[in-house]
């Protein structure tokens, strides 16, 4: 049915017309044939029923990717390919830091114990393959460095003492002098 609206009055208008004219007529047994006029006005009052029903309007929105666009399927397969890359230069830069961690948890145990040989250095690095071993090696280098920091402290602090105790001793040998 069509959606456009339909002035009531007229129809209206138009039934009182053509009943006028029925009246004006002598009174003749006139038969009209009214089924024509009342189909007319079923679908009126359908059309009238039909404008008169609130109107929903629907949006459709559709987002389409082409493929078949060279630029846009290209850019994404370039940035993949970049990401990729650069999950990958991460884990190998994690790897060489993991290692030179290592390095020097192995020089600095070396340097504990002040030599090694080439058996001693096998057996360190067969140590490093099991985390537990790194953590006690680790643990033992940190508390031989802290006792070395605390002998340097104290030698410093009898160094330091020693050259006060000197200070102290000229002063009184120049103020014996002076007596």
């Amino acid at each position: 049915m069509s959606n456009s609206k339909i002035d009531t009055s007229e129809v209206f208008v138009l039934f009182e017309t053509i009943n006028s004219k029925l009246d004006k007529q002598p009174n003749k047994q006139v038969e009209v044939d009214l089924s024509a006029i009342s189909t007319i006005t079923e679908r009126f009052e359908d059309v009238i029923a039909e404008v008169r029903k609130p109107t929903k309007v629907e949006h459709h929105y559709r987002h389409t990717i082409d493929m078949r666009s060279n630029w846009f399927f290209l850019s994404w397969v370039g940035l993949a390919i970049i990401i990729l890359i650069l999950f990958w230069l991460m884990a190998n830069q994690r790897q060489t830091i993991s290692q030179y961690r290592d390095n020097d948890l192995k020089y600095r145990y070396i340097k504990m114990y002040g030599q090694t040989n080439e058996e001693g250095v096998y057996r360190l690095e067969r140590q490093f393959k099991y985390n537990d071993s790194i953590k006690i090696i680790r643990k033992q280098v940190e508390k031989y460095e802290e006792l070395v920091k605390e002998q340097a402290e104290r030698l410093e602090r009898a160094k330091q003492n020693t050259q006060d105790a000197e200070i102290l001793k000229d002063k009184v040998e120049s103020l014996k002098k002076r007596k």
